[in-house]
């Protein structure tokens, strides 16, 4: 659905913008992807404090805090992980193997930034009592970065580069 929603619009762009789009595919790609696995991560914090209320905890306290930043990024990070490999980087893997090394490669690498988030989260709503709703929108910008440049360079750039390699 989403890729279709993409090339319905990569359609109706001038050739100028379609020739940058291709020039620049992975990266806008990447964007692209990055901004839904944003709204998917901001709607599983929205929910995840909404579940947090209803239980009585506030996200304001440090370890509803951390346990809301950890539903978020699990939700975000398997989002990630399915749409980077297919429609970003277009990572075929040929076994069980190759799968499952890209998948802890992934999820390795976002367990940095995962860190990172918490801690500008922690710091951000729960030390300096920032708008949570805001702050869980600026820190996606610095994670899409630093995800990307995982991504990129060290996750999916493998899978393509081994097998053709191999077939050399």
């Amino acid at each position: 659905m989403l890729e279709a929603l993409l090339q319905f619009a990569l359609k109706l762009m001038p050739k100028p913008i379609k020739d940058l789009w291709n020039k620049y595919e992975s990266a806008l790609r990447y964007c692209y992807y990055g901004f839904w696995t944003t709204v998917v991560s901001y709607l599983a914090k929205v929910l995840g404090k909404w579940l947090l209320a209803l239980a009585g905890y506030s996200v304001k306290e440090t370890v509803p805090n951390l346990l809301n930043t950890t539903f978020s990024w699990i939700i975000a990070a398997t989002f990630a992980f399915f749409v980077n490999k297919k429609y970003v980087f277009k990572s075929k893997t040929d076994t069980k193997k190759e799968l499952f090394h890209e998948l802890y490669t992934f999820y390795g690498a976002r367990f940095v930034s995962f860190f990172l988030e918490m801690f500008v989260m922690w710091l951000t709503t729960a030390h300096w009592e920032w708008n949570y709703y805001l702050m869980s929108f600026l820190s996606q910008f610095i994670i899409l970065a630093i995800n990307y440049v995982f991504s990129k360079l060290v996750v999916f750039r493998k899978g393509s580069a081994a097998r053709q390699a191999e077939k050399e």
